[in-house]
């Protein structure tokens, strides 16, 4: 492994390093609505990166306490790209922080955590899996959300994916 591959996967790590401080100096804050112990839905997403850029759909589940304001939040997507025998999932598990009050209706979060990806461009090869960090930030209200995640895996392109989610429980 060189010294500049080593080099750059220190300075991804010193990205998500801080946006959690930055998440930590807001844990102060206040919290995600009451309402939001458990959530389940599912989520709409785009990938600006892998194969192209694509759209995948997929399970969304976050938990916590109302009193404090960190919340848990794990999803999965299966992406649908243009090639025909592509096969594109990721796995996502992120800590979300609740940022500051401020006169809009909506609350925010920032956070990060772990993502594992999956991509099989050819159907006669095995499937390349990575694992990597995400730093997100989002909105949310009620029952929906919009994040933005950069997501940043070894030995694949790092990339931003924007998700839309619904909550129905």
């Amino acid at each position: 492994m060189s010294a500049d591959y080593r080099m750059a996967g220190r300075a991804r790590l010193a990205v998500v390093a801080a946006a959690l401080a930055l998440a930590g100096v807001a844990a102060g804050s206040a919290p995600a609505p009451v309402a939001a112990q458990v959530r389940l839905g599912g989520q709409i997403s785009y990938a600006n990166d892998v194969l192209g850029g694509t759209i995948g759909i997929g399970p969304r589940a976050e938990f916590g306490i109302p009193a404090f304001p960190v919340r848990l939040a794990a999803s999965a997507d299966y992406f649908f790209p243009n090639c025909h025998q592509c096969r594109y999932w990721e796995t996502n598990v992120n800590a979300l922080v609740s940022l500051p009050l401020l006169p809009i209706p909506f609350f925010r979060y920032v956070g990060g955590g772990w993502h594992l990806q999956s991509i099989r461009a050819n159907p006669f090869e095995d499937a390349t899996r990575s694992r990597g960090f995400n730093a997100v930030g989002g909105l949310g209200s009620g029952n929906t959300s919009v994040e933005v995640r950069y997501e940043i895996v070894k030995d694949v392109d790092d990339q931003f994916v924007v998700s839309f989610a619904i909550f129905f429980l």
